[in-house]
This record gives C-alpha cells, sequence and structure tokens, in this order.
C-alpha cells in the first residue's frame, strides 16, 4: 500500500479526471491508525499518533481529518502523505529564516521524526487576508482581533496591507483556543521570545506567499508552532503551509470574484458576502483547505454534540483531490 501511494503521488499528473479515478480506486486504501507497541505508549492526536522516543518525536500522520474538533467518520486516502510533502518542502524552503526540528523524513511517507523540543504553547496565526472566522465574527461588527484595530468598511475576502499576527493559546484536544493579544504572548514567553515568535511568523507567512504565487496559488492565512531546545534556540516545529494548517486558492479565482463580489455589497442588496454568497454561490471561492469539508458538515445541520455525518465517495474523493 504505501508503495503504491508513493508512486502515486510522486506522479505529475495535470487531469482532474485522472486524479479523481485514481482516488476511487483507493478509497479502501487508507492509514486510520497505526500502533508500534516497540515504540511504547502512543499519544494519540485528531490527525497523527505521536511516539516518543529518545531525543526524537515519531508522528505518523493518518488519513483521519477533524472538523470543528470532531473527527469525521471517513477517512481520505493520500492525505497524511501529502501532508508531510507539503511540510517538508516547506521547512526546506525555510530553512534560512528559522531552523526547523526535522531529523527524518524517509522512514515511511506518513512517518515524520522531529527532535523533541519544548514547545512555546501558542499557535502563531498570520493573516494575509480577511477570511475564515476573523470574516465571520468582522461580519457580525467586530473590529478588534488579538488587539489588533481593523479598519470599517471592508469586505470578505480582503487583502490586508501588512500580514497580521493573531497568536491563540494551544488548547489540550476537545478545548478551543483562545485569542491572545501580543502583551499576553509576551506574559507568556518573555519579551524577546515573544517579538522573535511574531517576526519569525510573518517570515515564514511572506516566504510561503512567495512560494504559493510561483504555482498560481494565494496562502490566505497559515498556523505555526514553535519549539526551544535546552540552550533556548527557537525552532519551527509540526507542520507547516498544509491545507491542514492553511488556507489556500487560485490566485485567478480570487482575482476574478472579488471585484464582482465588492460591486454586489456596494450596490447594498445584501448584509454581507455570506448572505451574498448563499443567493449567489457561483462567486464562493474554491478553498484548498479543510473548509471544504468544514461546509460538508454545516450543509448537512452538523451541530457540536451531534454525530458527525458521513460524507459520500464523490466528497471524499473531492477532498482527496484537494489536498493533492
Amino acid at each position: 500500500f504505501f508503495f503504491g501511494v508513493y508512486s502515486f503521488s510522486d506522479r505529475i499528473m495535470s487531469n482532474e479526471v485522472e486524479y479523481k479515478k485514481k482516488i476511487l480506486e483507493s478509497l479502501h486504501a487508507t492509514l486510520g491508525e497505526c500502533v508500534i507497541p516497540e515504540l511504547g505508549k502512543v499519544k494519540k492526536g485528531k490527525v497523527r499518533d505521536i511516539y516518543f522516543s529518545g531525543d526524537n518525536v515519531i508522528m505518523v500522520a493518518s488519513d483521519r481529518v477533524s472538523a470543528f474538533d470532531y473527527m469525521i467518520p471517513n477517512l481520505i486516502p493520500y492525505k497524511g502523505e501529502v501532508l508531510n510533502k507539503i511540510a517538508k518542502y516547506a521547512f526546506e524552503n525555510t530553512k534560512d529564516i528559522i531552523p526547523n526540528a526535522l531529523v527524518g523524513h524517509d522512514v515511511d511517507p506518513n512517518v515524520v521524526v522531529q527532535r523533541k523540543l519544548k514547545n512555546c504553547g501558542i499557535e502563531c496565526i498570520v493573516r494575509g487576508y480577511l477570511w475564515g472566522s476573523m470574516a465571520a465574527a468582522y461580519e457580525k461588527g467586530d473590529r478588534v482581533f488579538c488587539g489588533l484595530n481593523v479598519e470599517d468598511g471592508l469586505y470578505r475576502f480582503h487583502k490586508f496591507k501588512e500580514p497580521l499576527f493573531t497568536p491563540t493559546t494551544k488548547a489540550e484536544q476537545g478545548a478551543h483556543d483562545e485569542n491572545m493579544t501580543m502583551d499576553e504572548v509576551i506574559a507568556l514567553v518573555g519579551e524577546s521570545l515573544g517579538k522573535q515568535l511574531k517576526e519569525t511568523a510573518i517570515k515564514l507567512y511572506q516566504r510561503g506567499a512567495e512560494l504559493a504565487a510561483a504555482r498560481g496559488l494565494m496562502f490566505i492565512d497559515t498556523k505555526y508552532e514553535f519549539g526551544t531546545d535546552d540552550n533556548g534556540k527557537l525552532y519551527v516545529i509540526d507542520e507547516i503551509n498544509t491545507p491542514d494548517s492553511s488556507r489556500l486558492c487560485d490566485i485567478s479565482e480570487w482575482t476574478e470574484k472579488v471585484p464582482k463580489i465588492e460591486a454586489e455589497m456596494k450596490a447594498g442588496s445584501y448584509k454581507n458576502v455570506m448572505e451574498l454568497l448563499a443567493k449567489k454561490p457561483e462567486l464562493k471561492i474554491k478553498e484548498y483547505s479543510k473548509q471544504y469539508v468544514r461546509d460538508l458538515l454545516l450543509e448537512q445541520g452538523f451541530k457540536p454534540g451531534k454525530a458527525v455525518p458521513k460524507l459520500t465517495e464523490e466528497q471524499v474523493v473531492e477532498s482527496a483531490y484537494r489536498y493533492i
């Protein structure tokens, strides 16, 4: 199975139909969990199985997907391997900004080995656009985010003049992350490290945007995690610039649709962009992120505490295709 996945995802294919045909054939060739008794007790994350071995952390990226802190019943073919490949690529292209924790990436396509470091305990989120949960809050009237004032008169999908650093706490599994101001970050980790986290996260985002743009993609927002060694040296850890930790879309689609959305909004017929998109779904911008899965759950009436709906085969294939 692993050999088949590895050879498939290394191929260069431009035909969406061919991609989806291959994915459909692989619906049952997925990794749900990984048990390696020789490595001791496993720490199960939402989508990873993690083992601690000596000075290293062994992370197995499964094909599980979480949305709203809930696991969906389906597994998504190739997801774990694709995330690892994207993260490896991003790590290699950001070493001049900050060292990363990567030790080994050739054990297996679904496995990453990183150095064991002390997690800084902060989700370092960088936003280049008014999108996602921030856009939803803005449309409800919020104008202050993590201590930053955002001007009036903006519409969902607006590009900020400069990327915004909007950190959150790193909550335990099952709990929700809480927004943090820069003062709260400094109170938690100290002024020097706090400023370093912000500056480094923004530099990583900007590099990610450059790399994405070279491939016709817009790097909307992302989050980074950092850790320190015994000497206090900072490293970027976990995964970076993947569809699980970021949002991306086609530059061409954003360029085409945003002027139309702004024109519709200025006409005054809609209260906000989400109301507009409900009436004119053709203006919705296709994301390469977990948002597709979130939207599917919401469309089926999912609410926290209720059973998580199962995706159809077609939806699973589309999810895998967007990851790839």
